[in-house]
């Protein structure tokens, strides 16, 4: 009797864990619902930059990031140098 029910215990732990396996399939819905989604969020790409360069008061070199892929200024104006007028 207890190697009955053991089988029997045996079997229905098998088959409980056959429909968890199956039930991470997706419905036509869900199908639905991740296609919608995709095509709100924009493609993934890597971020292209570019810096732009000025002259400040004749003296002065700054600089700034833009961002070409998200059309917005990434840093503010930094000095990262100056001129010399009288070499």
């Amino acid at each position: 009797m207890k190697k009955i029910v053991s089988l029997l215990l045996a079997l229905v732990m098998c088959l409980s864990l056959c429909t968890t396996a199956f039930a991470e399939t997706a419905t036509p819905s869900d199908e639905r619902t991740q296609t919608e989604e995709s095509e709100t969020m924009e493609p993934t790409r890597a971020e292209e930059t570019e810096w732009y360069y000025r002259v400040v008061n004749n003296y002065y070199v700054q600089r700034r990031l833009w961002s070409i892929t998200y059309r917005k200024w990434l840093t503010e104006w930094e000095t990262i140098g100056y001129i010399n007028p009288n070499p």
